[in-house]
């Protein structure tokens, strides 16, 4: 038996079998708040227990498994945030990502444990774009509203060389608004989005939230039944396409195409896509994940180059997101260059 041989272990196979006991355990520590109230000075164990009301054995034992998943760090008794934990996981932070427990808890604890039957099948268990998912969604927008928002600052400064001033956009499939919240909140303008009412209705109040109400109009409805308007000078598909087949995908980019004025450009954001050249599971698993929640794919950039350039758009720039496993593809109509 060779050296290489006698020195395998099972350790990188035993750490890969408890993942989801390490999401398990981000999920608890955001239904308790506890990084909001350690960055509010409830620092020990004692402070904790008053504060989230918890049991001081599980209280124990979840801030062991923090630390040792290094996302909290400990002095003496007390304990202490990471920069990104705080950045991101404080209810108090613009920034903050924390709902992302309810696309956990209300979705992936449930369809993860099915991925059997699914890859056998290869059908969904859930269609959670289907119109009758609103109460998934219910739970589910306000962290993907989290992302789009932070998205939204930063595509506004990485694309704004290629957006008119003031711009008209749309946003299909717009969620609560955040991402063409924050395009007009830099670029000016206004935004018209599409989706189904129970996200319009918060998009509508988050708007009004922040002064926005008069540049921000929402209308419920079916983006493959209701006319878009337009015509517009930037559309937006936020973390749209991944949900639907290659054909219904190329669907709404012609229906982008139809919307646009010439010259103008379709925004395609945070869409998770694979990467052959990189060593990235985030693309592999999201793919598994549309295996079990609709007709969509985890596409790749191929399909999208080759679907804009059959309906008409040229590509401009592509880049991948700083802030996680998503893309920015911008492309302008009629093969502008």
């Amino acid at each position: 038996m060779s050296n290489d041989v006698e020195n395998v272990t099972p350790a990188r196979i035993h750490d890969f079998a408890w993942g989801m006991a390490r999401t398990a355990t981000l999920v608890t520590a955001l239904d308790l708040d506890l990084f909001t109230a350690i960055s509010r000075g409830a620092d020990t164990v004692d402070a904790l227990q008053k504060n989230t009301g918890a049991s001081r054995r599980g209280l124990s034992g979840l801030l062991t498994a923090l630390e040792a998943s290094e996302l909290l760090e400990r002095s003496a008794e007390a304990y202490k945030l990471p920069p990104d934990v705080e950045k991101y996981l404080v209810r108090d932070s613009r920034e903050y990502l924390g709902d992302m427990r309810h696309i956990h808890r209300e979705l992936n604890f449930r369809i993860w444990p099915q991925l059997t039957d699914a890859v056998k099948e290869g059908t969904p268990r859930t269609e959670i774009f289907a119109t009758s998912a609103d109460e998934v969604w219910s739970q589910i927008t306000p962290y993907m509203d989290a992302l789009a928002a932070g998205s939204g600052r930063w595509i506004a400064k990485v694309a704004e060389d290629v957006i008119p001033k003031q711009p008209r956009i749309f946003d299909a499939g717009c969620g609560y608004g955040g991402c063409g919240r924050s395009l007009i909140e830099r670029w000016g303008g206004s935004v018209h989005g599409i989706d189904r009412e129970s996200s319009v209705t918060l998009a509508r109040e988050f708007a009004a939230s922040a002064n926005l109400a008069d540049r921000a109009e929402y209308q419920a409805g079916d983006l493959f039944e209701q006319d878009w308007g337009g015509p517009y000078d930037v559309v937006l598909l936020s973390n749209i396409l991944h949900g639907y087949s290659p054909d219904r995908a190329q669907e709404l980019l012609a229906r982008s195409v139809s919307a646009l004025r010439d010259s103008s450009s379709v925004i395609i954001l945070n869409e998770i896509v694979p990467d052959d050249t990189e060593t990235d599971p985030v693309g592999a698993f999201f793919s598994l994940q549309m295996l079990m929640t609709s007709e969509g794919y985890a596409h790749d950039l191929a399909a999208y180059h080759s679907w804009l350039n059959e309906v008409g758009f040229t590509t401009r720039r592509e880049l991948r997101s700083p802030t996680g496993p998503g893309t920015l593809v911008v492309a302008t109509k009629d093969g502008v260059k």
